[in-house]
């Protein structure tokens, strides 16, 4: 505190010194006299008030140095009040912060924010965040010959989400699901993330295959998953190794699991057997604001053995099974899996591409065959709002409150796609081709509406040719199926 001190005593001594001669000048010059015409300066005579004025002012010009000197020590005092005032302000002010900080060192935060409810340990060592996810769908069939699926209010996806860190290095996510009436445990995992090149993950979770799979269910253009997502596990039980080979440019991720039937989950081991899985994708041209920063293109695979495992089933973008198999016919022997995917984002657009293929072994009593599954998808969308589209949902500009002219963002999508498999599926017995459709060719259009980062509104309208599933006299294919989907999202997790 030397120097503000010192700053404020020099200027006040200047002026404590220099005032009383300033005020004396101007008071023994006083108002000039009228001179009188015609006559100079030196020739008029004094007024008889001016031996007046000169004897006064002749007596206030001596100083009197013993008054100067108490104002002096008053105005010292004062300075010295006013220091051991500010010092004692700055140590309160310490001794506040400290407290604060060793509170915060004690105390643990709770926040809320579009990520969930979050509480956080003092160092951070230990989180907790609480999240939701439920998606409303309204499922209309605007077509004849659409199996079991009627027009229904359904509560698609009811998911409470936990997840969260231990010990700083050890994450773990828990998500149970109570949509469509039923309780299955989805997401069961915990992960050590203390290398960022070799993180490791045990428990229940999507193993890494297929691209569109990976993606979050609320972050997909269109309320259902193309055809190619049918051909890959869904969620299974295991162990998995990943991480960046080079940071953001090249992942990596490989595991062993249980294995389940394509486009399913699973809680126990049928057999002795394991699927081996193994991905690598690569985003090249990360981190960089480019024209090609949103490009990523890469392939996923699994193998291994599915004896004992039940059938899968495939379904329409309605969610309607259209090849089922004949009665007796079992999975036996090996299986195989290739998962290639890419996508490009720019600006508002997006493209994605994705192709599927299962080989595996097929049984119904003493006839053995391995058959192959193919799918592909193509998709595109585009925000006409303007907002960056990525793999994530898009975050408006504006969110939803008509009040301050926010609407918040619009996005149009479409998709074809198509399923098929081989011939012999029906040659070997394993289906009928009266009552399964060996191939489906789909077109789905749809319109999303962002209402903030949180809550979606989105219309879909989907087309699905066949062929095979009908009789002759039917024509030989299963009829078109035609459905709208209408669903309200509200996800943070």
């Amino acid at each position: 505190m030397n120097a503000p001190r010192s700053a404020i005593q020099f200027p006040l001594l200047l002026i404590l010194l220099v005032t009383p001669r300033i005020g004396l000048a101007v008071e023994s010059s006083g108002p000039p006299q009228d001179n009188q015409v015609g006559q100079s300066p030196a020739t008029v005579a004094p007024s008889s008030s001016s031996p007046t004025r000169i004897s006064e002012t002749s007596a206030a010009q001596p100083d009197d140095p013993q008054s100067a000197d108490q104002k002096i020590q008053q105005l010292q005092q004062q300075i010295d009040q006013l220091d051991q005032k500010l010092k004692a302000d700055e140590n309160k002010k310490k001794l506040e912060d400290d407290a604060a900080a060793e509170k915060a060192k004690t105390t643990a935060t709770v926040t809320a924010d579009i990520t969930g409810f979050t509480i956080r340990s003092p160092r951070g060592n230990f989180l907790l965040k609480i999240g939701a996810d439920l998606q409303v769908d309204s499922r209309t069939i605007v077509s004849e010959g659409s199996g079991t699926v009627t027009d229904s209010i359904v509560l698609r996806r009811i998911r409470p989400t936990f997840s969260g860190t231990v010990f700083q290095y050890v994450d773990y996510f828990f998500r149970p699901d109570f949509g469509m009436g039923s309780t299955i445990i989805y997401d069961a995992y915990v992960e050590l993330k203390y290398f960022s090149h070799f993180k490791v993950r045990a428990g229940k979770f999507k193993p890494p295959v297929g691209l569109e799979r990976l993606q979050s269910d609320d972050d997909t253009s269109l309320v259902e998953r193309g055809l190619p997502t049918l051909l890959v596990p869904s969620r299974d039980i295991g162990y998995q190794i990943s991480g960046d080979i080079v940071n953001r440019r090249v992942n990596y991720a490989v595991g062993v699991f249980n294995g389940v039937p394509d486009n399913s989950l699973g809680d126990t081991a049928v057999s002795n057997h394991r699927d081996y899985t193994a991905r690598l994708f690569l985003t090249p041209f990360q981190p960089d604001e480019n024209a090609l920063s949103g490009l990523g293109f890469g392939m996923g695979s699994s193998f291994g053995s599915v004896d004992g495992q039940a059938m899968p089933s495939y379904k329409t973008f309605d969610q309607n099974a259209f090849l089922p198999f004949a009665s007796g016919v079992t999975e036996a022997g090996h299986r195989s899996r290739l998962a290639p995917g890419a996508y490009y984002y720019l600006g508002p657009a997006g493209l994605f591409t994705e192709y599927g293929l299962t080989e595996e072994g097929l049984q119904k009593g003493t006839v053995r065959r391995d058959v192959a599954f193919r799918a592909w998808q193509v998709a595109g969308s585009y925000i006409l709002t303007g907002e960056k589209k990525t793999f994530l949902s898009p975050t408006p500009k504006k969110n939803f409150d008509p009040a301050n002219h926010g609407w918040g963002a619009i996005e149009l999508a479409l998709r074809v796609g198509e399923f098929s498999a081989e011939q012999g599926l029906y040659n070997y017995g394993f289906a009928s081709a009266t009552t399964a459709a060996r191939r489906a060719h789909e077109v789905v259009g749809g319109v999303n509406w962002y209402l903030n980062r949180l809550v979606r509104f989105s219309v879909d309208y989907g087309r699905t040719n066949f062929l095979g599933g009908a009789t002759l006299a039917a024509g030989g294919n299963r009829p078109t199926e035609k459905a709208v989907i209408v669903r309200f999202q509200i996800n943070f997790i």
